[in-house]
C-alpha cells in the first residue's frame, strides 16, 4: 500500500449525520453553526470551515473599520447561541461540524491587515496556515477554557488563539513593513 495521498482524499466530502427532528429555530442555529454546511466537509472540517471566516473578514473589512468591529463583535453572541444549540443537536462536546467558532474568530486574528493589506494570494495561503496552526496549538489559556460548557466553550479557545495570532501579526507588520 502506498503512503502517498491521492488527490481524491483531499477533495471535501460532505457527511451529514442523522439529526433529530428540529424546530425552525434549531435548523437556523445548525445552519449558522456549521457555516451553512461547510463544517460537514471531510476531511479536516475546521479547515474547510475557516475558509468562510476568511471570506467574511475580507467582505466586512470593506466597511469603515468602526462598523466592521461592530459586525465582528455582533457575531460573537450569535456564535455562542448557535454553538450551544448545535452541540445539543449533534450530541457531542465541541462537535467538528460546528465551525462558527472559526468564522467568528478569524477577524480577531487578521485585523492587523487593516494596516497593510496583503496583495498576494500566497500571503493569504500562509496566513490561513498560520491561523490553523494557532488554532491547533491552543496556547494558554485557550486550552483550558475550551472545557467551558456550550457555545462559549466552543468559541473561547478559537477567539483566544486568534487574539494571539493578531498580536503576532501586528508585531510582524510593525517590525517588517512591506513584507506582506
Amino acid at each position: 500500500m502506498s503512503s502517498k495521498l491521492s488527490w481524491r482524499e483531499c477533495v471535501p466530502r460532505y457527511q451529514i449525520p442523522r439529526l433529530p427532528a428540529m424546530t425552525t429555530l434549531e435548523r437556523v442555529a445548525l445552519a449558522i453553526a456549521t457555516g451553512l454546511g461547510s463544517g460537514f466537509a471531510k476531511p479536516m472540517a475546521p479547515s474547510w470551515g475557516s475558509i468562510p471566516g476568511f471570506l467574511y473578514f475580507v467582505a466586512v473589512s470593506a466597511l469603515p473599520h468602526w462598523k466592521a468591529v461592530v459586525v465582528f463583535a455582533a457575531l460573537l453572541p450569535v456564535a455562542v447561541w448557535s454553538g450551544t444549540i448545535s452541540e445539543r443537536l449533534l450530541g457531542t462536546k465541541d462537535p467538528s461540524p460546528v465551525v462558527i467558532d472559526e468564522i467568528a474568530a478569524v477577524p480577531f486574528a487578521l485585523w492587523p491587515l487593516w494596516i497593510e493589506w496583503p496583495g498576494h494570494l500566497v500571503t493569504w495561503v500562509i496566513l490561513f496556515g498560520v491561523y490553523r496552526l494557532a488554532d491547533f496549538l491552543k496556547p494558554w489559556p485557550a486550552n483550558s477554557l475550551q472545557s467551558l460548557k456550550g457555545g462559549l466553550g466552543i468559541l473561547i479557545d478559537d477567539l483566544i488563539s486568534s487574539l494571539y495570532m493578531g498580536m503576532a501579526l501586528l508585531a510582524f507588520i510593525r517590525f517588517c513593513p512591506g513584507w506582506l
